[in-house]
């Protein structure tokens, strides 16, 4: 892989003022492909899910650069206006949080709707035959009239990871994915995200503490300290 899609350069983040300070970003810098299925590793407190965070645009970094690749350049997402910050993570950005998410008022299959037509502008029946495919997918093809407070917590997180998935993003990144699911479950949905990066292309950034999913990943990144440890990108063969 040599299409670069994303890379951060010299990203620091820093919390508090003056005595209160802690840095939870240290000087990072890395490069993520097309088609690369990467997983950021390391101990609680080391930074990743704010390394995630400010690479998915959610996060301003304290000083440092993030490029994304846009039409045939790159764009730097955090000297983009907000409202165009908005569209660029409604176009080309899937995200699965740890929290899910998922708006209360709305069922499994409208949380996908909303997503295809909203951020990709796709007709309804047309967003409704992809939400319903993409449950089925997932194991929910007989969830999908049902509201999140009566989902399991692994079936809301299966609903988050379809919301993601659906609109097909140049850009994916994942909080702690499979938390919330068994490994039967858990492996499913690593195969559906790996199967995003090599057969349609994307980009995926996984925050996990799950060991299970390094044998199924391209690259491992290793976070201590808010730094990325030396040799900290590891490539795995399949």
């Amino acid at each position: 892989m040599t299409d670069i899609t994303l890379t951060g350069r010299h990203l620091i983040r820093t919390f508090g003022d003056g005595d209160t300070q802690t840095t939870a970003l240290d000087d990072v810098s890395l490069d993520l492909e097309r088609g690369q299925f990467a997983l950021l590793m390391g101990p609680s407190g080391s930074g990743k899910s704010t390394l995630l965070a400010v690479l998915s645009g959610l996060l301003r970094p304290s000083s440092g650069t993030v490029l994304a690749r846009h039409g045939d350049g790159f764009v730097n997402i955090w000297e983009l206006s907000d409202r165009e910050r908005e569209q660029f993570r409604l176009q080309s950005c899937g995200y699965i949080f740890q929290g899910y998410n998922l708006f209360p008022a709305l069922n499994a299959r409208q949380q996908l709707e909303i997503v295809l037509r909203w951020g990709q502008g796709v007709l309804a029946r047309e967003a409704r035959r992809q939400a319903d495919e993409m449950l089925g997918i997932l194991g929910l093809g007989n969830k999908g009239h049902l509201l999140p407070a009566h989902l399991s917590g692994g079936e809301k997180q299966r609903v988050a990871i379809g919301r993601a998935l659906v609109k097909n993003p140049t850009l994916c990144f994942a909080d702690e994915p499979t938390s919330a699911l068994d490994w039967a479950h858990g492996e499913q949905v690593v195969e559906l995200l790996r199967a995003a990066a090599h057969e349609r292309g994307a980009t995926l950034l996984v925050v996990s503490h799950d060991a299970r999913i390094v044998p199924l990943v391209d690259t491992v990144f290793h976070l201590e300290d808010g730094r990325l440890a030396e040799n900290a990108a590891v490539g795995y063969d399949h």
